[in-house]
């Protein structure tokens, strides 16, 4: 299967962005949207550690000029929510929701994240709940058969 990523209505080819992403910085002043291309082929792509590479692109461009942050921010959002860490996924949501509070796919995003997080943290409590009532119960069955 072809690496390809979206982008705008474009397909781009992750090894073509990755040629152009590597021209550019060949260059005195180069492009940071060919960068920002290259971030997005990579965070698309199926390979968690090219979604990581992309995610480490994106966060050293978050500052940079000439990038659309909300753009960046919400791609950050979606891939770390693909790689599982739902925490990062939150705090660049929120980043985003703060700079503009309407965007509905972030929004929709965090409320997904918002609820993920939730049932972790409950099954987490369950988990932790049942482990002290076995060790309690190990505990009263040690000291019973010790007397």
């Amino acid at each position: 299967m072809k690496d390809t990523a979206s982008a705008g209505n474009t397909v781009v080819d992750l090894a073509t962005a990755r040629e152009n992403y590597l021209a550019e910085q060949e260059k005195d002043y180069p492009n940071v949207s060919v960068k920002f291309r290259y971030a997005q082929a990579l965070t698309r792509d199926e390979k968690a550690e090219n979604k990581s590479r992309g995610v480490g692109l994106l966060i050293d461009m978050l500052d940079e000029h000439g990038i659309n942050k909300i753009e960046c921010l919400f791609t950050l959002s979606t891939t770390y929510f693909e790689l599982g860490d739902h925490a990062k996924c939150r705090q660049y949501c929120e980043r985003l929701l703060r700079i503009d509070p309407t965007h509905e796919k972030a929004l929709n995003l965090h409320r997904c994240v918002k609820d993920t997080l939730s049932k972790d943290s409950a099954i987490g409590i369950g988990l932790a709940a049942g482990a002290v009532v076995a060790l309690g119960i190990a505990l009263k069955f040690l000291l019973k058969n010790k007397n």
